[in-house]
């Protein structure tokens, strides 16, 4: 592909090595000449200095034959708009980074029909989903969220006395909301039908909306008998958001905010009593909160030396789980290094989701499991598809192959998830999210249509 990349931050320069190492064509541009250099001597990209909101520099670039367009400066307004002047000059697709998603939420799709960008990526809203999903981790083997939270997929191992045991699939009454979408057994991924029947020590891959997997964890044994709890430390929009997503799955939070404007605001955003000011990393506070009871700390103010310096001093009081949000990448392995349980890089986190949608083809990669052997991916049905008018039953799906999820823009509710069944029909713009066997995925490609 010929890709241009817009800014040669962390996240620029990290996709600039990893793209042009995969062989694609890469173009770069940064106003700043040291950054400009220092991409240009350790990739094997082109270069160009200047600003790429000028219409004359995107044409310097040669804007109008790249295939994608990725604009991932420091600054929104400069993202959104050279993804419109590229689009307008011709460029094939379209990805912009975003620092805050909550000024577009509810505007992304008028912004994206009229600024002409394809994929939309916030940098803090995907720091928090990470940390959201670290902590949520009970006795799942792994939690991933899809649709900014709306589709959770968890892995669960079947346990002894479980309710899936011995009886066929089609005779477990899962509950509504829900599918049991793969199984994995002596090292191999499999698409269960209706006649499977689990064995202990499985792995069950449940796929649905997350009030429907959180009451299918419960259902079959994971669920703890007390409310689980966390403490945040940390001003930050990422700790904001990553408390709003706990506190809406049940969980228990403190935020220990260390700016007394900011806890004032973020107290209007949480549950009462769930805010409180403090000073830096306080002793004190740390001590109220009793960390050696709690299911985890994390650390997301807006300074890595002080989640590095609170996640130590929670390890001192006896945490087992520490989280630290890491503003620069390099930082990540000595984190874990020092007995950090996770680092969390929002920057790496957002370069890797670009990398992955690039690499994902005609299908958007979401998740893999088991060393690649299975995938989560997002699969838009084209007007020209054999699926169109068709119910899911009725679609020539292979067997290692399943429907999971359709995402479907209605004109009055704007984007709904209807979790699938045989029964829905199939309609030209949806996105179906799919699991599916590594060795199905081009017969799938070859369904949707668009060639």
């Amino acid at each position: 592909m010929n890709i241009l990349i817009i800014g040669m931050g962390e996240v620029g320069f990290h996709l600039a090595a990893e793209l042009s190492r995969s062989k694609h064509a890469v173009t770069v541009i940064d106003p700043d000449p040291a950054k400009v250099k220092r991409v240009g001597e350790e990739c094997d990209v082109q270069t160009l200095c200047g600003d790429a909101s000028h219409p004359s520099v995107l044409d310097q670039a040669e804007a109008a034959a790249s295939d994608l367009v990725v604009a991932v400066s420091d600054h929104d307004q400069v993202n959104l708009l050279c993804c419109l002047l590229a689009r307008r000059m011709g460029a094939g697709k379209a990805i912009v980074r975003v620092k805050d998603m909550r000024p577009y939420r509810n505007y992304r799709s008028l912004l994206r029909r009229n600024l002409l960008f394809d994929v939309m990526i916030s940098l803090e809203d995907l720091a928090a989903e990470e940390i959201a999903k670290i902590v949520r981790r009970n006795r799942a083997v792994a939690v991933e969220n899809f649709f900014g939270g709306r589709v959770t997929l968890r892995v669960l191992p079947v346990q002894e006395k479980s309710p899936l045991l011995g009886r066929p699939l089609k005779d477990i009454k899962v509950p509504k909301g829900v599918h049991v979408v793969a199984v994995f057994r002596d090292e191999q991924t499999m698409i269960p039908d209706g006649s499977f029947e689990f064995v202990e020590e499985d792995r069950i891959y449940v796929l649905g909306l997350p009030d429907a997997v959180e009451r299918f964890e419960s259902w079959v044994g994971h669920r703890r008998g007390r409310t689980r709890r966390v403490v945040i430390f940390g001003g930050s929009n990422v700790a904001l958001e990553a408390a709003r997503q706990l506190e809406s799955k049940g969980l228990r939070v403190h935020l220990l905010v260390d700016d007394p404007k900011r806890a004032e605001d973020f107290s209007a955003s949480l549950k009462p009593g769930s805010v409180f000011d403090v000073q830096g990393a306080d002793l004190s506070a740390f001590k109220e909160e009793q960390l050696s009871k709690v299911d985890a700390f994390v650390a997301a103010s807006r300074l890595d030396e002080k989640n590095l310096l609170s996640c130590q001093i929670a390890r001192e009081m006896g945490c087992e789980r520490t989280i630290a949000l890491v503003g620069k990448p390099d930082y990540t392995d000595l984190y874990q290094t020092i007995g950090i349980t996770r680092a969390v890089s929002p920057r790496v986190l957002c370069s890797n989701a670009i990398v992955d949608l690039i690499h994902a083809g005609r299908m958007r990669l979401l998740a893999t499991f088991d060393g690649g052997a299975a995938k989560v991916c997002e699969a838009v049905v084209q007007p020209d598809s054999m699926l169109v008018g068709k119910r899911l039953q009725e679609g020539p799906f292979p067997s290692g192959c399943r429907v999971g999820v359709i995402q479907r823009e209605d004109p009055d509710e704007g984007m709904k998830v209807i979790v699938a069944s045989g029964e829905d029909e199939i309609l030209a713009g949806d996105h179906l999210v799919l699991f599916l066997l590594q060795e199905v995925e081009s017969r799938i490609d070859s369904l949707l249509g668009g060639r």
